[in-house]
C-alpha cells in the first residue's frame, strides 16, 4: 500500500478517535461571558509565539491583536474553556507558517491540545524543543510533517497525560532510546514513522508497556527485527499496526505479532519477511486490512475463511508459488463476505482462475497481473469493477 495512503488512513482514524474527547473539553470560545475572556499572561504568550513567526502566507494570525488587547479566545486557532477562559487548544496545522515554536507556550499551563503539524517551524536549531516535555496537561501533541531533525527528546516522557503523539515525517529525526515512552501510560495513538530507530532492538518491549495503545505506526523507521520474545502481551487494545518498510529479514512465523488478535489494520509490507504465514493469522478475525506485499519468498497457505471482516488483502510481489485455485479457496467464506480488494500481482502464481467465485460476493478489485496463469475465466457472479490481468499467457474469458 502506498505509504502516503497509509498515513492518510491513520490520520482519519485518529481524528475519529479523539472527536468525542475534544467535544468534552468544551473548547468553543465563550462570547460575551466576562469570566471566560482569556488570561492576560496567556494572551502575551500567544503574541510572543506570533513574534517567532517569520512568514504567515495565509494571514492565519491576522486576527491576533497587534497591540496585545482583545480576547485571545476569539483568535484563529485558539480555543478556551467556557468556564475559566484558560487556553485549552492551540491548533495551527497545515497553515504554511515559518519560524520557531516559541518557549512562551510554557505559559499556557492548562493546554491540553497542541497541533502545529505540516508547518516549517524548525527555528534555528531544527530540533524538537525540549521544553514541550513540560506542558504537563497535554493530551494531544502533533508535530507531524514539520521538517525537524536531531534526537527525539526523552523529555516527552514527562507528558504522563498524553493520549496522542505524532512525530512522523520528520526530516532526519532519530532516537537511540525510546524507553521514555513507558512514561506515557494513557497513550492511545503513536506515530513515529520515518524517525530513525535503527539502533533500537527492544522497541517491542517498550511499546508493550503501553497497554492503552490503539494505533501504532513505525513505518520507515529502519527497525531491524520484529522477532522479540514477549512472554506476556499487553497490547490487547491495539487496532492498527503499521510496520511497513523496515528491515526485519527473518521468518515471518517467528514474530510475536500474531498474538495481536484485536488488530483491524495490519501492515508488514516491504520487510524481507520470508517463509509461510502462520495459521494464527486465520484466527485474527477482527482484521479489515492486511498488507504483506513486497515480502519476497513468502508462502501463503493459511486459511482466511474465518476472517469475515476482511475488506482488503495485499499479497503483491511476495514471490508466491501457489495455485490460483488454492489461493481463492483460502479467501473468507462467510455468510456476508466483505472482501472488496484482492491484490495478487507480481508473483509466480500458476493455474487457471476458477470460473465461479460465488463466495466473494463483494469483490470489486482483483489484481492478478504479472503471474504465470495458463488461463483466466470469470463467472457471471463476479461484481468486479477493476480487473488487472497484464502479462498473462492466455486471454480472459467472461462466461
Amino acid at each position: 500500500m502506498n505509504p502516503a495512503a497509509n498515513l492518510l488512513l491513520i490520520n482519519i482514524l485518529a481524528a475519529s478517535t479523539f472527536l468525542t474527547a475534544n467535544a468534552l473539553l468544551q473548547l468553543q470560545p465563550a462570547r460575551g461571558a466576562a469570566d471566560a475572556r482569556c488570561k492576560p499572561h496567556e494572551r502575551e504568550a500567544l503574541l510572543a509565539f506570533k513574534r517567532g513567526i517569520t512568514s504567515d502566507p495565509m494571514d492565519i494570525l491576522a486576527s491576533w491583536q497587534k497591540d496585545g488587547q482583545g480576547d485571545c479566545c476569539r483568535w484563529r486557532g485558539v480555543r478556551c474553556s467556557n468556564r475559566t477562559g484558560h487556553v485549552l487548544k492551540f491548533k495551527l496545522s497545515n497553515t504554511g507558517l515559518v519560524g520557531q515554536i516559541s518557549h512562551s507556550l510554557l505559559s499556557l499551563d492548562h493546554l491540553v491540545h497542541l497541533d502545529l503539524s505540516m508547518n516549517d517551524l524548525i527555528g534555528s536549531s531544527g530540533h524538537i524543543p525540549e521544553f514541550l516535555g513540560s506542558l504537563a496537561n497535554l493530551r494531544y501533541l502533533n508535530l507531524s510533517g514539520i521538517p525537524l531533525s536531531g534526537r527525539v527528546p526523552p523529555h516527552l516522557g514527562n507528558l504522563s497525560k498524553l493520549q496522542y503523539l505524532d512525530l512522523s515525517q520528520g526530516q532526519s529525526l532519530y532516537s537511540t532510546d525510546i524507553s521514555w515512552l513507558a512514561g506515557l501510560p494513557l497513550l492511545e495513538y503513536l506515530s513515529m514513522s520515518m524517525v530513525n530507530l535503527s539502533t533500537i532492538v527492544d522497541w517491542a518491549d517498550v511499546v508493550n508497556m503501553i497497554p492503552s495503545l490503539k494505533v501504532l505506526s513505525l513505518s520507515f523507521c529502519s527497525l531491524i527485527t520484529a522477532n522479540q520474545s514477549l512472554p506476556h502481551l499487553n497490547l490487547t487494545n491495539l487496532q492498527r499496526l503499521d510496520l511497513s518498510f523496515n528491515y526485519f529479514d527473518h521468518p515471518i512465523a517467528s514474530s510475536w505479532l500474531w498474538n495481536l488478535t484485536s488488530l483491524q489494520y495490519f501492515n508488514l509490507a516491504y520487510n524481507d519477511l520470508h517463509g509461510q504465514v502462520p495459521d494464527a493469522l486465520g484466527d485474527m478475525t477482527s482484521l479489515n486490512v492486511i498488507d504483506f506485499s513486497l515480502n519476497l519468498n513468502m508462502g501463503m497457505t493459511t486459511s482466511l475463511k474465518k476472517l469475515c471482516n476482511l475488506t482488503i488483502l495485499y499479497l503483491g510481489a511476495c514471490n508466491l508459488n501457489e495455485n490460483i485455485k488454492e489461493l481463492i479457496g483460502l479467501m473468507p467464506q462467510c455468510p456476508l463476505n466483505k472482501l472488496q480488494e484482492l491484490h495478487l500481482g507480481h508473483n509466480n502464481i500458476i493455474g487457471i482462475m476458477p470460473s465461479q467465485m460465488a463466495h466473494l460476493t463483494s469483490l470489486v478489485v482483483l489484481d492478478i497481473s504479472e503471474n504465470h496463469l495458463s488461463g483466466v475465466m470469470l463467472g457471471t457472479t463476479c461484481s468486479l469493477e477493476i480487473f488487472q490481468l497484464a502479462s498473462q499467457i492466455l486471454p480472459t474469458f467472461i462466461i
